[in-house]
C-alpha cells in the first residue's frame, strides 16, 4: 500500500470543503494522481540504463528493496514528491476558488 501523502487533514487545513464529497475516494484519486506525476518526474530524471533496472526491479523486487532502489538512484526524490504535492494541492485550491 502506497503512503497517503495528502490527507483529510492535510484538505481541511488548506480550507477546502470536504461536505458532500466521499472523502475516501477524493483522497485515493489524490495519491494516485501524485504518484502518477511523481513516478513520471523521476523516470525522466533517469538515465536509459537506471530505467530498465528499475522496470527489472518493479517486475520481481519488494517495496522495500524498490524504496531503497530509488533512495540510492534519486537523491531529490523527496523534492520531487514535495514539488508534485506542491501542485496538486494547488490545482485542488484553484478549483474550489472557481
Amino acid at each position: 500500500m502506497q503512503p497517503q501523502y495528502i490527507t483529510q487533514s492535510t484538505l481541511e487545513t488548506l480550507g477546502i470543503d470536504l461536505s458532500g464529497e466521499d472523502v475516501d475516494a477524493l483522497l485515493d484519486d489524490l495519491n494516485e494522481t501524485l504518484q502518477e506525476r511523481v513516478g513520471t518526474e523521476i523516470a525522466q530524471s533517469l538515465q536509459e540504463e537506471q530505467l530498465k533496472e528499475l522496470a527489472d526491479l518493479q517486475e520481481s523486487a519488494t517495496e522495500t528493496e524498490i524504496g531503497t532502489w530509488l533512495q540510492k538512484n534519486v537523491p531529490d526524490m523527496q523534492q520531487i514528491i514535495q514539488n508534485e504535492i506542491d501542485i496538486l494541492i494547488g490545482e485542488i485550491v484553484e478549483e474550489e476558488e472557481e
